[in-house]
């Protein structure tokens, strides 16, 4: 037991050691440290890695953040400011539900530390855009991971999005056009290359079963109709653009096997980055939102 007891003694004071020895630095670290500081409603360490000057002024935003762990999401910095979107679990919730906020911080000639103020300030006042933060969350998940293009749900959350939109402020919509903008030219890009890359392989395979060139002519015909729409893109042209990539992806699943083989992998590649461009652009949607709360 003494051995025991001794070699125990010893790791704690190994992980002590381990951890005066080093400090965080990057914001992803400090924000780390400071919600891990909230949760342990640790006022000195709280004051050590953020703007909070004494710890008499800690009041840990009027609310408990015992065993709170969070997740981070998005980094954005810029100079001496950083943005890093956080979740946490949500007071007064249901198992599982997380609140989404943002955490601020300033690189102070010692090193970065969290904006106490301004943070505490987008958690006690949050942002009229919370809600609708909450739904692009949703949308991009359905959109990025799978492309389902016959999920009800789906498409229920897009048509009222869709209808919700001109409930906010013109400077909300503003902010949402620029980055549909962006993200359509993006899309119709992507779109128009894959269809030219169908458009070859149907050329390059003359002998290809009748099948399977029925499959991918139709493919062609909507890739080009729907990137087409993008010339102006509205959510409701984004969501079908979105499901001509689902239909797209499941009809090369129905290719015979020997048939266009060679293309098979470029073309799964290009539906992988298109499901990346798809997260970054509801994340940068989220982003332009949270930075007007």
């Amino acid at each position: 037991m003494t051995r025991s007891l001794f070699r125990g003694l010893m790791t704690a004071f190994v992980f002590a050691f381990l951890a005066g020895c080093s400090s965080p630095e990057s914001p992803q670290e400090v924000a780390a440290a400071f919600w891990q500081a909230m949760a342990d409603n640790d006022a000195s360490d709280v004051v050590d890695f953020s703007t909070l000057t004494e710890s008499a002024q800690f009041d840990g935003y009027k609310r408990s953040w015992t065993n709170a762990v969070p997740s981070f999401g998005r980094v954005v910095i810029e100079g001496r400011e950083a943005t890093i979107v956080t979740r946490l679990p949500a007071e007064d919730a249901s198992e599982g539900e997380r609140l989404e906020l943002v955490t601020y911080l300033v690189r102070e000639p010692d090193g970065w530390l969290v904006d106490y103020q301004r943070t505490g300030e987008a958690i006690l006042n949050p942002s009229p855009f919370r809600g609708i933060m909450g739904e692009l969350n949703k949308l991009g998940e359905k959109l990025s991971e799978s492309f389902s293009s016959s999920s009800d749900d789906f498409e229920a959350r897009m048509d009222e999005f869709a209808r919700s939109f001109d409930d906010y402020s013109s400077e909300m919509r503003r902010r949402a056009q620029e980055a549909m903008d962006d993200f359509g030219e993006t899309l119709k890009d992507a779109m128009r290359e894959l269809q030219e890359s169908v458009e070859e392989a149907l050329k390059d395979d003359q002998q290809a079963p009748p099948e399977d060139r029925v499959i991918l002519e139709q493919a062609a015909r909507d890739l080009d109709s729907k990137g087409e729409a993008l010339d102006e893109p509205t959510i409701e042209n984004l969501a079908d653009a979105s499901r001509t990539l689902a239909e797209t992806g499941e009809r090369f699943t129905r290719l015979s096997d020997e048939t266009f083989r060679r293309y098979q992998n470029d073309w799964e590649a290009k539906l992988a980055e298109i499901r990346a461009e798809t997260k970054d652009f509801f994340e940068n949607l989220n982003q332009r939102f949270s930075s007007q709360g």
